[in-house]
């Protein structure tokens, strides 16, 4: 059994748990908590780190250079406002389980004005699914435009191209992959201005 440890999940991204940015007025009583919690540098950059990286405390004491009593206190902070969780567990070489901390919210936003969050949020939410559908698209395009491309002398594997290679990357950079991701985040932008400022006029 011991050949099977430690045991280390992946946490789901932050688009596979589909969770839903957190957006605070400053009069709002939540954000009284949240601002307490990120009151210290640490639990900022414990914040930062989780949306990095979703790791178990040990590691994030590792990574900031502190006690792992120092993690767990701003942590347990962090999870009191609802700005990180519990997304999986592993088990280390020892057999013991450690909670691997995410974070709650896929953006925190705190403001301070008359917009109402509803506005924002769906902005943003816009905002966010219109570039990830551009960048989709964009890909697609290019790998469709590299494939009927016309290479004469050299020798065509039929196929997907990788699309992580250099070679693939230079194409999309000089091809229409660019142009179909700047045009799609143009709209975006776009978009996700005008439903923001329709919702504040009704």
């Amino acid at each position: 059994m011991s050949s099977l440890l430690p045991l280390k999940p992946a946490a789901e991204s932050l688009g596979d748990r589909e969770i839903a940015p957190l957006l605070l007025s400053l009069d709002d009583p939540a954000a009284d908590d949240v601002l307490a919690a990120l009151s210290s540098s640490t639990a900022r950059s414990l914040l930062t780190e989780v949306y990095d990286d979703p790791r178990p405390a040990s590691e994030l004491a590792d990574v900031l250079d502190t006690t792992v009593q120092t993690v767990s206190y701003h942590l347990d902070r962090l999870v009191d406002a609802q700005l990180v969780e519990p997304v999986t567990t592993w088990v280390s070489a020892q057999g013991r389980e450690m909670a691997v901390y995410g974070p709650t919210n896929s953006t925190v936003v705190l403001f301070a004005g008359a917009e109402r969050p509803e506005h924002l949020s769906t902005g943003l939410r816009n905002l966010v699914t219109g570039v990830g559908l551009s960048v989709v698209a964009s890909v697609l395009v290019q790998v469709v435009w590299t494939n009927q491309r016309p290479r004469p002398n050299v020798l065509r594997t039929p196929g997907t191209p990788d699309v992580f290679s250099p070679a693939f990357f230079a194409g999309y950079v000089d091809g229409p992959g660019a142009i179909v991701l700047g045009v799609g985040i143009l709209l975006t932008l776009a978009v996700s201005l005008a439903t923001v400022w329709t919702q504040r006029r009704l």
